[in-house]
């Protein structure tokens, strides 16, 4: 194999991994900037590294343990905040293979739930979640109050949460055929 074909085989490897390495990433820092600066730092160091990559070897683990390694690094610089994991916790965390096939299935039953939702709560949370809109700037683009987008939101995460679990009982029960 020549080293151009590997490069296109690594950065096929490496994008196809993008979302499952944030999900990852921000299941330890639950901060979306944190878990975007982070993911940013990790697709360096694996382009930095990809002449050390061995083809034959598993790519997402990999990935994954470097992304660990910087979230720990992220953790370590950050020790004055109040709320701040321990490396031994994100040891324990990450202590089980990330399973992407899994988290795809969560996807889907995520995505699934989501389009069953009434068409004024999917605005209100695709704003929160795919916008990263602010509750006052959502309040003030659906004409409603701060309290009624926070009780609708709180809502939302609890019927995509059971709708989720239940979704999955069935999409894991398919997979298994």
């Amino acid at each position: 194999m020549s080293s151009e074909s590997i490069s296109f085989e690594f950065s096929q490897k490496l994008v196809g991994l993008q979302k499952p390495l944030y999900a990852f990433v921000l299941s330890l820092v639950h901060n979306r900037s944190d878990a975007e600066d982070i993911l940013q730092e990790t697709n360096l160091i694996l382009c930095k590294k990809s002449s050390e990559y061995n083809p034959e070897g598993n790519f997402q683990s990999w990935a994954f343990r470097i992304a660990r390694f910087q979230v720990m690094a992220h953790l370590t610089k950050k020790r004055r905040s109040k709320i701040c994991f321990s490396n031994e916790i994100v040891d324990a965390l990450v202590e089980e293979e990330f399973d992407l096939k899994r988290f795809q299935r969560m996807q889907k039953a995520l995505q699934i739930c989501y389009e069953k939702l009434p068409e004024h709560l999917r605005e209100i949370a695709r704003l929160r979640f795919k916008e990263d809109s602010s509750l006052k700037g959502i309040a003030k683009m659906v004409n409603r109050p701060i309290g009624s987008i926070s009780a609708s939101l709180f809502r939302i995460r609890e019927n995509l949460s059971k709708c989720v679990k239940i979704r999955m009982i069935h999409i894991e029960a398919e997979s298994d055929f």
